[in-house]
C-alpha cells in the first residue's frame, strides 16, 4: 500500500486493562474501504476502530482512542472515549495514525513543466509521482510504452490527480495510460489548437467520450503564466480548486477488460522487419523504427514518426502525406 500510495490507518494498542484480549503493541491496518488486517481487539472493539479509522482518513488527523466500560468523568484533551459494549468489559487504548491522506498527483512527462510540478506539489499537500517515457527508455529493455502503462497501473486503486506534460511527444499515450485510474482531475499541457488534434486521436483510439470530456486542456488557470514555474503554479491552482470546490467531479476509471486499444497504439508492439531508418512522412525528420515509439502500419508498410502529433495527423489522412513522398 505504501508503494501504491494507498491511504490507510495504522492502529496500535498502547494500553490495555484485563480482561481485554488485545495486548500492548498489537497492530492492525484499516483500509479506505473499511477492511481491517491484523488484530487489536475483539469484535466489539473492531467495529469501533474501523469507524474511527475511517473518520481519521476523512480528516487526516491522528487520534488516541479509549474504549472502556467505565468512561472517565474528565476526558483529557485529544482523547476520544467510546463505551466498551462487550461482556468482557476490558479496556483498551489505541493510537490511530492515518497514512497517505495527501492525494496522489501522477505527472507524465520529462518536460520542465513536469519537473516544476513534481517540485512544487508537496507544498500544496500533494504526493507527486512522475513517470516519463524518456527515463524508461534509458533504464528498461522492455517496450517503453508498455512499461509506462504498467507503472501508471500501479496506482489504479488510488484516487489521484493527473497531469500529462510531455509537450506533445506522447500526449495521447500518457492520457490513455491514465484511463484506468480513478481521477479527480486530468489535465493536459497543450494549446487549444493542438487539443483538437489530440482529442480526435483519443476518440479514434476508442477512448469514451466521458473520458475525453473529463480532460482539462489546456491545463491550468489563465493567470498569464510565463515559464515552467508559473505554468506549473497555474495548474496546481486549478487542481486545488478542483480539490476544494468540485468535490463530486471525478473519473471512476475504465475497467481493464474490454479496453479498446487503437490500432495506432497496438502497432507499437509489432515486430519491425524493415530498414530501421525512415523519414517521418509528416515533418520530414529521420527516425529509427527500432527506437521510436510512434509507428503506424498501413497496407503492410510500417511508418515511423518523431512524435504522436505527426502520427495522429498521418492516421487521420495518410493520402495527404503519401502523395508527397
Amino acid at each position: 500500500m505504501d508503494e501504491r500510495v494507498e491511504p490507510y490507518v495504522m492502529v496500535t494498542v498502547v494500553r490495555r486493562v484485563r480482561p481485554s484480549s488485545a495486548t500492548v503493541g498489537d497492530k492492525a491496518i484499516v483500509t479506505a474501504d473499511g477492511k481491517m488486517i491484523g488484530f487489536v481487539g475483539g469484535h466489539c472493539t473492531r467495529e469501533l476502530v474501523i469507524n474511527q479509522a475511517q473518520e481519521c482518513l476523512r480528516t487526516g488527523e491522528k487520534r488516541l482512542l479509549l474504549v472502556t466500560p467505565q468512561p472517565p468523568v474528565h476526558v483529557e484533551e485529544g482523547v476520544t472515549v467510546l463505551p466498551m459494549t462487550c461482556a468482557s468489559e476490558g479496556t483498551v487504548e489505541l493510537f490511530l495514525e492515518p497514512k497517505h491522506v495527501d492525494p496522489l498527483l501522477i505527472i507524465v512527462g520529462d518536460s520542465p513543466i513536469a519537473h516544476a510540478l513534481e517540485e512544487m506539489a508537496p507544498r500544496f499537500a500533494f504526493v507527486p509521482r512522475r513517470i516519463s517515457l524518456e527515463e524508461v527508455e534509458n533504464s528498461s529493455p522492455e517496450e517503453p510504452l508498455e512499461v509506462l502503462r504498467n507503472q501508471v497501473a500501479t496506482f489504479t486503486n488510488t484516487m489521484a490527480y493527473g497531469v500529462v506534460a510531455t509537450m506533445g511527444l506522447y500526449d495521447s499515450e500518457g492520457l490513455l495510460a491514465l484511463i484506468h485510474c480513478k481521477l479527480r482531475y486530468l489535465g493536459l499541457v497543450t494549446s487549444p489548437k493542438r487539443w483538437v488534434t489530440v482529442s480526435s486521436g483519443l476518440e479514434a483510439a476508442g477512448a469514451p467520450k466521458e473520458f475525453i470530456d473529463f480532460i482539462t486542456a489546456p491545463a491550468g488557470l489563465d493567470i498569464g503564466a510565463v515559464g515552467a514555474q508559473e505554468i506549473a503554479l497555474s495548474i496546481l491552482a486549478q487542481i486545488v480548486e478542483r480539490r476544494r470546490r468540485d468535490l463530486n467531479v471525478q473519473w471512476e476509471g475504465q475497467p481493464k477488460e474490454g479496453i479498446s486499444e487503437s490500432e495506432t497504439l497496438s502497432a507499437n508492439g509489432d515486430r519491425i522487419a524493415v530498414s530501421p531508418i525512415v523519414v517521418d512522412p509528416v515533418c520530414g525528420m529521420t527516425v529509427n523504427l527500432e527506437k521510436t515509439q510512434f509507428r503506424l502500419e498501413l497496407d503492410g508498410t510500417t511508418y515511423g514518426f518523431c512524435c504522436s502529433g505527426c502520427r495522429d495527423r498521418f492516421a487521420k489522412n495518410p493520402e495527404a502525406f503519401l502523395s508527397h513522398t
